[in-house]
């Protein structure tokens, strides 16, 4: 991720890097770097991938805010490209498309074609490392929830960056999508169905439950997203394909208990 930063074509940002370690094991690695990149080290004794992102943008000097993960990289033009976009769609939020080193689309479906990000398209147009908040918008929307997301200690391990989107949009932002804005990461489809694979993509689907109902989704709206995995069990069961099925089973039993235990938006009012 520091070496594709370097690379830019422009130079003037800053690098905030929270680190919630217990010991120095980034200094020697961050040192490395300080001749070619600004670097700010924050030291963070609390947990979780969102307090992180909010302890870094609270310490930004920028007007804008990118959150990278750890093992992704971007094209040497990508500031370039987002001060294109900047210029033809000026608004609060932009967010890409994740691609694999050969550029072939990775981590979800997402939207072919350009536009505004609304409440029908955050969920085939957002992942985190590719959302670009402008910083007033963040902090009117009250950065990331803490409680969702890797680390957070709570069952909701995904969906950050819709949840943000959401906020941003509740509060009257605009945002857009642009698929020829990319960025890349390690392709994770691999271990789609291993004991540890399986787990992890409940816990995402747990936070999408979450979500859905934290914003005010209707119950018939989520309906078709828990009846997909459930024909899906049916299928794979019949098939011979059992780790599939329980796959598919992960993704119900997930989003079906993220709704189950997510707060409505009546009592995000009280």
């Amino acid at each position: 991720m520091l070496r594709s930063l370097a690379a830019q074509k422009r130079g003037d940002f800053e690098i905030i890097v929270v680190d919630q370690n217990i010991d120095d094991r980034l200094a020697p690695i961050l040192d490395g770097w300080a001749d070619r990149l600004r670097i700010k080290r924050v030291r963070a004794e609390s947990r979780g991938v969102c307090r992180a992102r909010n302890i870094g943008a609270a310490h930004a000097r920028g007007q804008w805010l990118l959150f990278p993960d750890d093992d992704c990289w971007y094209p040497h033009d990508f500031l370039c490209r987002l001060d294109k976009l900047r210029s033809e769609h000026p608004v609060a939020f932009y967010s890409g498309r994740a691609v694999d080193a050969q550029g072939r689309t990775i981590m979800g479906a997402f939207e072919s074609k350009p536009g505004p990000i609304g409440r029908d398209s955050v969920w085939t147009t957002l992942i985190e490392w590719m959302m670009v908040v402008r910083r007033d918008a963040f902090e009117a929307a009250s950065g990331f929830d803490e409680a969702l997301g890797p680390g957070a200690g709570t069952p909701w391990g995904a969906y950050e960056a819709q949840d943000l989107a959401l906020g941003l949009l509740t509060a009257g932002y605009v945002g857009y999508y642009d698929p020829d804005l990319t960025g890349h990461h390690p392709d994770e489809r691999s271990d789609r169905i291993s004991a540890a694979g399986i787990a992890k993509i409940r816990t995402y689907n747990v936070g999408m439950g979450y979500v859905m109902r934290k914003h005010g989704y209707g119950f018939l709206v989520y309906l078709p997203r828990l009846l997909r995995p459930l024909a899906g069990v049916a299928v794979y069961t019949l098939s011979g394909r059992l780790e599939m099925a329980r796959r598919s089973w992960g993704i119900f039993s997930g989003r079906w208990s993220g709704w189950r235990g997510a707060p409505t938006p009546e009592s995000n009012r009280t």
